[in-house]
């Protein structure tokens, strides 16, 4: 894993079990400069069963329904140390 995906898997991680998360959330909280870090490295995490993709239809504040995609972390994701694995 490339260091950005350590510190994403790290950020998910200590959010625990259950937590979801858009990329532009994780964008703006680690600092990275453009999105497609984030979406990379979640769908490499989703390609190995350690992340899943969410779409949810919300309100926004103008009362207009919109989709937007979240994502959070299997159990398997909860778990990986990828110090400690070789892929």
């Amino acid at each position: 894993m490339t260091d950005n995906a350590k510190k994403v898997l790290s950020y998910l991680q200590e959010a625990g079990s259950g937590a979801k998360f858009t990329a532009k959330d994780v964008q703006a909280a680690l600092g990275f400069e453009k999105v497609g870090a984030v979406v990379g490295t979640v769908s490499g995490l989703a390609r190995k069963g350690r992340a899943e993709w969410i779409t949810e239809t919300v309100v926004d504040d103008e009362g207009k329904e919109k989709k937007v995609k979240y994502f959070s972390l299997t159990p398997d994701g909860l778990a990986f140390d990828p110090d400690a694995a070789t892929e």
